[in-house]
């Protein structure tokens, strides 16, 4: 057996020798990321004694972070990662007393809401997948960029009407909520803003929460596919 092999081995088995490093694996291993603090808060753990665990799972490369505002977000390193933790689930599945009950929000506010000036929430991940599965939009990198496809699908649903071309670019922002991306940057606030304008939405005065109107329910169960 290659000796390289046999290090890296005993680093992975020191990495997933602690239940609280197993925990944050198993939440990661659906393709979200979450935030150290999300983590924190899920573990019951200090942020210092969370930022440990996760270190340690980073330094034999299983998990990544990527920086979003003043936020780090930990994923999986990648689908091969992924792949091999998986594996070891089956041989050793963790077991059920690891997995702590998920923190309560408002449903509402989970549903929709601001997000700087963009859309967040379960309706605003459902559109950003939607978008991505027929083509309208594409991921560069950190952002999302309009298709031609996409322009003209903006134009039929009145989503994106005069706009300058720095509107068809999109940051990729992780959803707190769903920990998964949404539409952010100038083509998030461009989209929320004309369904805004077309009462898809109604923006509460005094907090993020935005209800979602009758009119917006029908109109974005008939474009989520």
């Amino acid at each position: 057996m290659n000796k390289l092999y046999c290090e890296d081995l005993i680093r992975f088995s020191d990495a997933m020798s602690d239940s609280n490093r197993v925990i944050i694996i198993s939440e990661l291993m659906n393709g979200r990321a979450l935030s150290a603090s999300w983590l924190a808060n899920r573990l019951n753990l200090s942020p210092q004694a969370t930022r440990f665990h996760l270190k340690k799972l980073e330094d034999v490369e299983l998990i990544e972070h990527r920086t979003c505002g003043k936020h780090r977000y930990y994923k999986i390193k990648n689908q091969e990662t992924a792949m091999f933790i998986e594996s070891t689930f089956k041989v050793i599945p963790p077991k059920d007393c690891l997995f702590l009950p998920n923190v309560k929000t408002n449903e509402k506010f989970k549903e929709a809401r601001t997000c700087y000036k963009h859309l967040a929430g379960s309706w605003s991940v459902a559109l950003t997948q939607s978008f991505i599965n027929n083509g309208f939009i594409d991921i560069q990198n950190n952002f999302f960029e309009v298709t031609e496809n996409g322009k003209n699908f903006f134009n039929e649903h009145k989503l994106l009407v005069n706009v300058s071309n720095t509107a068809f670019v999109g940051k990729r922002c992780i959803d707190f909520s769903e920990h998964r991306d949404h539409i952010g940057g100038p083509l998030g606030a461009s989209l929320l803003q004309s369904m805004l304008q077309q009462e898809w939405f109604k923006q509460n005065d005094n907090n993020r929460e935005l209800t979602i109107t009758p009119k917006g329910r029908k109109k974005l169960k008939s474009i989520i596919n």
